[in-house]
């Protein structure tokens, strides 16, 4: 089978090459580059972690679906079991703080896992080749090891906002986690390094004879479960046992000529197409790219659906979200008239949590699938012979009652993931997303721009320089020239620069595909930029 593979992490870009080779299909190459990304980035993705998929299934005639596997938190949870002791949130990202860390390490910051049972379920419906294929050569890498990248090793030891541990905090938070990541040596490994991990082998070798059922109900499932109970976790065997994935449709809109599919909520895809929506009432190319009046544009686009973002995203399982509103033409319009009057959008939060990985793939029968899947940044904990790190995601939940977003047992957490598919008469065009938390709408918007509106190639569409705003001040990249940051300015917004573009900026990934089936990919260089294909 002829595909190809754009991720952040070149080696799992290879995994999933190799499956085409064997005869697979887009999912069966998404589902082995998936597991490969938790061996050689696990801190961004895991076993322990959630994600959701936005699919094209091109056998069935053109079938756009969705696959939803997000966190959930435990049963023991209550709304006010957290109140008396918040401390409130970080200034970017909206990281509740509490003195003891609770909600970002340790097994008070972990919610129930999806990922295991998103994949099973991608390859339920969709697989082609063995499930046991898929997961193997994963256990291979990590049994093997893999090299220190220099983004893992920067996600490791940078420097993190006021109120978050650093890096070594996180991996010494338990014992099991502190000796793969520290050893003997009692420091990270340097770039180039190779760290071995054969619990992490084992978990997932478990995992391919057993599949999901393994990780929530049998001999593994069983591990998780004791552990959690003993060490004051609020998730049970019973939330494990009992976890499903949801399907929703994606949400739906268009822009010019094209269809445009992304995430339900709890993720933000009402988000990006209400911000593309928005965006058709403003003539963006003869604006000319990165000028200061498009920026100008992009800013309150950003900030005015944000607003929205804020207001209403939460899991639809326990309160209306307004999907048909925040995705109509009626509100594009009505902000739109506004953004044009000049109005800012301004409120508190500011900018997006950080973390995460993203896979597109598309195949020659026209299969694409487009997921991000992360561990939020880690809770530090390894259960004692398994290997891998759970996720934090309660971090994210508010621990003021009666809000739409205040703790429940069984409450997904909202994220900033748009994965996101664009079809042109009815089949794909681009398959975009990106990691990194909210960032990543308009990060993956922009692409989406740059390919439509200014007909750059899916590489040039996630290398140029751009912008990220979320109400308070617009954020350029670096490379942008100090006249446009002054003119910027000069309209009003408060501008800041920060050199490491791609924590500010997202990294997103886009493969499009012409008239004629040809396809081209584009991996942003801000990361380790992994492409791989059959051809």
């Amino acid at each position: 089978m002829r595909g190809i593979v754009v991720c952040p992490q070149p080696r799992a870009a290879d995994v999933g090459a190799d499956i085409f080779e064997q005869g697979g299909n887009a999912f069966d190459a998404f589902i082995a580059t998936g597991f490969a990304q938790m061996v050689v980035d696990p801190f961004q993705c895991g076993v322990g972690g959630f994600g959701l998929v936005t699919y094209f299934d091109a056998s069935k005639g053109g079938g756009i679906g969705a696959i939803d596997f997000h966190t959930r938190a435990g049963s023991k949870v209550t709304p006010d079991m957290w109140e008396a002791d918040f401390r409130g949130v970080t200034e970017i990202s909206n990281y509740t703080l509490f003195d003891d860390h609770r909600g970002e390490l340790g097994y008070t910051a972990i919610m129930t896992p999806g990922l295991v049972a998103g994949f099973w379920e991608t390859h339920q419906q969709f697989g082609t080749l063995p499930w046991e294929d898929l997961v193997m050569p994963a256990a291979r890498m990590a049994r093997e090891g893999m090299q220190m990248t220099p983004t893992m090793h920067h996600m490791l030891v940078r420097k993190n906002q006021a109120g978050l541990p650093d890096g070594y905090d996180r991996v010494s938070k338990t014992e099991a986690c502190r000796k793969i990541w520290l050893g003997d040596r009692g420091e990270f490994l340097d770039v180039g390094e190779v760290l071995k991990n054969p619990d992490y082998a084992d978990t997932f070798e478990a995992i391919a004879r057993g599949g999901a059922d393994e990780f929530y109900r049998g001999e593994l499932g069983r591990r998780i479960a004791e552990d959690l109970e003993a060490n004051g976790s609020y998730v049970t065997a019973e939330d494990l046992a009992n976890y499903t994935v949801r399907t929703p449709d994606p949400v739906a809109g268009t822009y010019h000529d094209y269809e445009v599919f992304s995430s339900y909520p709890p993720a933000s895809g009402t988000v990006l197409i209400q911000m593309l929506n928005i965006l058709e009432h403003f003539d963006l190319a003869s604006m000319g790219h990165n000028s200061p009046e498009y920026l100008d544009v992009l800013a309150r686009t950003m900030s005015a659906a944000h607003t929205d973002r804020m207001k209403f995203l939460t899991d639809p399982d326990f309160h209306d979200v307004p999907v048909d509103m925040i995705c109509g033409p009626e509100r594009a319009a009505e902000l739109a008239d506004r953004i044009k009057a000049g109005e800012a959008f301004k409120f508190e939060k500011q900018k997006p949590e950080q973390g995460t990985t993203h896979v597109v793939v598309y195949d020659e029968a026209g299969n694409a699938v487009t997921c991000t899947h992360t561990l939020g940044s880690a809770s530090g904990v390894v259960t004692p012979g398994l290997g891998f790190t759970y996720n934090n995601s309660m971090k994210l939940g508010d621990p003021i009652p009666g809000r739409i977003r205040s703790f429940a047992p069984g409450k997904a957490r909202y994220t900033g993931s748009v994965p996101t598919i664009v079809l042109k008469d009815g089949k794909p065009f681009m398959i975009a997303g990106a990691p990194g938390g909210s960032v990543v709408i308009s990060a993956t918007l922009q692409a989406i721009l740059n390919v439509i509106d200014f007909g750059m190639s899916p590489l040039e569409a996630v290398t140029v320089p751009r912008m990220h705003c979320e109400g308070q001040a617009v954020h350029l990249d670096f490379h942008i020239q100090a006249s446009t940051r002054r003119a910027i300015e000069d309209m009003g917004h408060e501008v800041k620069q920060e050199p490491i573009s791609n924590l500010t900026y997202g990294r997103p990934f886009a493969i499009t595909i012409d008239a004629d089936g040809n396809w081209r990919g584009g991996s942003d260089p801000r990361g380790e930029a992994g492409m791989a294909q059959v051809l």
